[in-house]
């Protein structure tokens, strides 16, 4: 499973539980035998905990009671609970979260604070450390001239917004516009989604070269019924799928019963079914592709 860390600002009932629906649970828990704010204990990583499509590795809420990351290890009171106790001094967390980074395949970062000075760390060191390292804001980045031209037209370039973090956008592997964190990472995920085999990675790899309007909106792994099942690929709207037979998925015959049975389920509910061998695929993925396209246009007349 693919690991990712959230990186942004934090805070109480923050935009990470939208995607991480569990977190507040996960530190402190006292499961493993020993305690997660012991200084030389990593946070945990939770297994399809963002999302259920990657594993979490971090950043964990520190102090219980602002739900803060910030390590500072000061008590505070609120209004019907009391913290007491030292959850971590800030080196303490740092480190943390630098090893959650290194065990980290994504960094997914959410800029909307000019006073995300944390996060401009964790994004720099994501790079240095090679991972793939995704950024996004609900404002247009901009680029270093736009910050120059504004600059030099007079406008007031404390108020651009993220154009003031630019930089930080230039260290993406891949930068997203979207009105909230969720929605960026399912941005992401359906440009990258987790293939299964050489044949879908084949077909997508075509997929994403010729964009084929026929195919706009096709996504990988789809779940159907609930996801009791998923099809290789689909256009949900349309009750459309397409299905890859590999010969090693496919040969026995007891994956061919299930297969014939599953066919026969998603006709029933009104699915319309493309089906290509794995040696079709092989041979040529974009021929395959162009000849899906031409089959939903057939099926949309």
């Amino acid at each position: 499973m693919t690991s990712i860390y959230l990186a942004g600002k934090i805070g109480p009932n923050d935009w990470r539980e939208a995607i991480v629906p569990s977190i507040q649970e996960a530190w402190g828990d006292t499961s493993h035998g020993y305690e997660w704010t012991e200084a030389g204990v990593d946070w945990p990583v939770l297994p399809n905990g963002a999302m259920g499509q990657f594993d979490y590795t971090g950043p964990y809420f520190v102090d219980t009671c602002t739900h803060s990351t910030n390590g500072c290890g000061q008590s505070e009171h609120r209004a019907g609970s009391e913290c007491e106790g030292d959850y971590g001094e800030r080196a303490v967390t740092l480190q943390r979260c630098l090893r959650s980074i290194d065990r980290s395949d994504i960094v997914f970062a959410w800029l909307q604070d000019l006073t995300a000075y944390g996060t401009l760390t964790e994004i720099g060191y994501a790079n240095g450390r090679g991972k793939t390292v995704v950024v996004a804001s609900p404002e247009n980045a901009g680029t270093i001239d736009d910050f120059y031209s504004d600059a030099t037209e007079g406008r007031n370039t404390h108020a651009l917004g993220m154009r003031n973090l630019w930089f930080a956008f230039t260290l993406a592997d891949i930068s997203i516009q979207a009105s909230t964190p969720l929605e960026a990472l399912k941005q992401y995920s359906d440009l990258n989604p987790k293939l299964e085999s050489p044949i879908e990675e084949a077909f997508w790899r075509a997929h994403q070269e010729a964009k084929l309007p026929q195919l706009n909106g096709l996504k990988a792994q789809h779940p159907v019924f609930g996801g009791r099942y998923r099809v290789d690929f689909a256009l949900p709207e349309d009750k459309i799928c397409i299905e890859l037979d590999g010969h090693a998925y496919h040969s026995s015959p007891e994956a061919f019963t299930r297969d014939r049975a599953r066919h026969r389920e998603l006709e029933l509910d009104g699915w319309r079914l493309i089906r290509f061998s794995g040696s079709e695929i092989n041979k040529s993925p974009a021929g395959c592709l162009r000849e899906a396209a031409q089959l939903v246009a057939s099926f949309k007349q």
